[in-house]
């Protein structure tokens, strides 16, 4: 089954940035030696499922990869090359005597590209193919998992047949070192008869790299392979979160489960709330692909969907206020939790474009509904407190707040998650840190 999701999520999390001055999660994640690996890296974060068994084989895939602790080599220029050679216009070449002959008599009276190709994509292909060997038989002792071992048995197949064999056993020290012959009959072996079997054998190369590259993060303390809860006892749990793009993190747990579903958070501003909202969406959908997800331990059930309200923007074209884009954007999440209500859906300080009445009266009419409604997790914050009063002892919502120090009349931040629900207001301080009252006081002082 899909996990359903939208662009504006996409954005919210920032799965990919447009701008290249700042990172994205998809080239933090990118850890991949080959433009295959990355491209199946790409197919795979923009592919959240709701599949246990899915997921399960795929964190099990890269567990192993991580746990063996050794690594295939991999060249990004050489499969470059060999995919620039495999998709070579030039028809391959014919395998008998006659024809390579003539094929290299040709070639040394007039040097063509054609034939300067091939035989240097044979070249590097035969260094690819014999680390591939080395590496496989390496660890097929161990105990692999079922996925792995069918790609990796049918890879070594190929690997094994007598003219492969033959070739790797005394492979050439360079391109010009390969006879005529065995240009001819190679180029017809890889490009002809063994085309579709070669093309297997790359792809799960591909495939090595992208679990690889996963592997890798499970080396970071920050980093696990996310566990899911079992369908009675649905617990959304996180030990020691992190926001992966930012250069200091501070780690930070929560725990939700069926009873308490709504996390409602209060902070001042500046404290981090917005952080740990968009770390929370990155935990779900992460965790929804089967890759390693920033924290030190995650429990999460399986969801269908994850929807957010974090970064909303108007719309000039389409005549929408900031207001009214809350608004509707609102209203597609209610229709997506009626849909399939079991989702994750995170709103960052809901109604920021009216009036602070009506933002009031907005939030709690909101948040009155989403703590009643079951199988939904919500994770919410607020910049009106007195919202958070509002709502204080209900026993369905898990009051979380940041807060801050003052520090010579500035805001000291530790970005810690706290217990319970916060009172401070520190707007007001930064906007006079900030001397903008002197410089306007300045400014009506020098009028004539």
């Amino acid at each position: 089954m899909l996990f359903r999701t939208d662009q504006q999520t996409i954005s919210d999390i920032e799965l990919f940035s447009q701008d290249t001055n700042n990172r994205s999660l998809f080239g933090f994640y990118d850890r991949t030696e080959t433009r295959g690996g990355q491209e199946l890296l790409y197919k795979v974060i923009t592919s959240p499922i709701s599949d246990l068994e899915f997921l399960e084989k795929r964190k099990s895939e890269i567990k192993f990869m991580f746990q063996i602790r050794s690594s295939l080599k991999l060249n990004k220029k050489h499969f470059d090359f060999v995919e620039y050679y495999l998709n070579n216009k030039h028809i391959p070449l014919k395998n008998n005597i006659i024809d390579a002959i003539y094929d290299g008599l040709r070639n040394k009276l007039k040097k063509s590209n054609d034939y300067y190709i091939i035989k240097e994509g044979i070249f590097i292909l035969s260094k690819i193919l014999y680390n591939l060997k080395e590496f496989l038989n390496g660890i097929q002792s161990m105990n692999l998992p079922k996925s792995l071992n069918a790609d990796f048995n049918k890879s070594l197949a190929y690997l094994n047949e007598s003219l492969i064999t033959q070739f790797l056993s005394d492979l050439p020290r360079n391109s010009g070192s390969l006879k005529s012959k065995q240009v001819n009959m190679l180029d017809d072996y890889f490009r002809a008869k063994k085309r579709n079997e070669l093309r297997f054998v790359i792809d799960t190369i591909y495939k090595i790299d992208f679990l690889q590259s996963q592997g890798r993060l499970l080396g970071d303390e920050h980093f696990s392979l996310p566990e899911f809860s079992n369908e009675k006892d649905q617990v959304f749990e996180a030990i020691d979160c992190v926001h992966p793009l930012l250069a200091s993190q501070v780690p930070n747990s929560f725990r939700l489960d069926n009873k308490r579903s709504l996390c409602f958070i209060t902070g001042p501003n500046m404290s981090g709330k917005s952080t740990f909202l968009k770390t929370v969406a990155i935990l779900t959908y992460f965790s929804h692909l089967g890759l390693p997800v920033p924290a030190k331990r995650l429990t999460i059930p399986l969801f269908n969907g994850l929807f957010s309200l974090i970064n909303i923007s108007d719309s000039i074209s389409q005549g929408f206020s900031h207001f009214y884009a809350e608004v509707n954007r609102i209203r597609i999440l209610a229709l997506e939790i009626k849909n399939n209500n079991q989702i994750v859906v995170v709103l960052d300080e809901m109604f920021r474009g009216t009036n602070v009445k009506d933002a009031y009266d907005g939030t709690k009419m909101v948040i009155s509904l989403l703590s009643k409604i079951k199988g939904t997790f919500f994770f919410i914050s607020t910049h009106i407190l007195e919202v958070a009063d509002y709502f204080a002892g209900t026993k369905s919502i898990d009051f979380k707040c940041f807060e801050s120090v003052l520090n010579q009349d500035k805001p000291i931040y530790d970005y810690k998650l706290k217990e319970g629900i916060t009172a401070e207001r520190v707007g007001l301080q930064i906007i006079q840190n900030e001397k903008i009252e002197e410089i306007l006081n300045e400014i009506i002082k020098n009028q004539p």
